[in-house]
């Protein structure tokens, strides 16, 4: 893109920025960012998360594009799961992406706290490395790995009609951008890294999720740590499974299972899973704080989200090398 082709470009990301800190009409502000973002930059710019570190976000792809111009990728859960952090856990992030959640989560944590970072695909990880290289956070574990019920090496590719978001490669999809990446137990790892305790695991693993649970039952078992798990029915039927196939892995540990419905401003109490659309649901065998329960907004999520953009604004036009 030429100087000249460059101007209408910022314009154009500073009038979405400028839409979306009015807070008026969020679900319209997110589509017109998901209809034009994508065209507003043809490099990656610096973005700034709410806890101030910088993130490189290329705008063609969605989960990047989220979070430049909302702050964060998934506002309400992301502001829902900071709620549940504290100084000293151990996370695990399952489908690391970009990022986002590991960066939140190795602030909010302290270095007294330890963050391991699963993101199997190497362009992606590539990114994630970066962002905690140039963030200087030295409590995060990286791992170029998938989590799995066994130690294998799988296949993964990214479905035709996902092109534009690389956080959805998933088992078996075939097309030209599969690739092959080694997989690992979580147990094993627990095992093998000699961890003495686990709080909390993110997974976002486009359908994967009741193989890598099935290889975390040890764990699971041990310390019932929370978790915060996508609830996707098609890309599990896409793998075999189904949200009940979830459900069987953490119900015998005494989970119980809270739906974020950011309509109803609340995280709604599940009797399982049957029927459950796509969805991220927090498990855990106590009650959830109140703060995580009700009291939020999808525009107060927003407003937090967008809460970085306050640490020195001049990053977020600045393009990377």
């Amino acid at each position: 893109m030429s100087r000249l082709a460059q101007i209408p470009a910022a314009l154009g990301r500073s009038a979405l920025r400028a839409w979306g800190r009015t807070l008026v009409k969020p679900s319209y502000y997110y589509i017109a960012v998901e209809r034009f973002g994508a065209a507003l930059a043809d490099r990656p710019l610096i973005a700034r998360l709410p806890n101030g570190c910088r993130i490189p976000c290329d705008l063609r792809d969605e989960v990047q594009r989220q979070i430049w111009f909302l702050g964060a990728y998934e506002p309400v859960d992301s502001s829902l799961f900071v709620k549940l952090l504290r100084p000293g856990l151990t996370v695990i992030d399952a489908g690391a992406n970009a990022g986002q959640y590991s960066l939140l989560a190795a602030t909010a944590i302290g270095p007294e706290g330890v963050v391991h970072a699963f993101e199997p695909i190497p362009a992606t990880f590539e990114r994630l490395a970066r962002a905690v290289t140039d963030n200087g956070l030295a409590n995060v574990r990286l791992n170029q790995a998938a989590l799995w019920h066994e130690a294998t090496t799988l296949q993964l590719g990214l479905p035709a009609d996902h092109l534009a978001n690389s956080g959805a490669f998933t088992v078996g999809a075939g097309g030209p951008a599969t690739i092959e990446a080694p997989a690992v137990r979580l147990d094993d790892y627990v095992r093998e890294q000699g961890l003495s305790r686990v709080d909390l695991i993110k997974m976002d693993i486009e359908g994967a999720e009741p193989y890598a649970l099935a290889g975390a039952r040890e764990t699971l078992g041990r310390w019932r740590p929370l978790l915060l798990l996508e609830i996707n029915p098609g890309t599990l039927a896409d793998l075999g499974r189904s949200p009940e196939a979830i459900w069987s892995e953490l119900a015998p540990f005494g989970y119980r299972a809270w739906k974020i419905d950011s309509d109803l401003h609340l995280c709604r109490p599940l009797p399982n899973l049957t029927g459950v659309g796509r969805c991220n649901v927090i498990f855990h065998h106590d009650d959830l704080p109140p703060a995580v329960t009700s009291g939020w907004t999808w525009k107060q999520a927003l407003a937090w989200a967008q809460s970085g953009w306050s640490h020195r604004g001049r990053d977020q036009n600045r393009k990377t090398r």
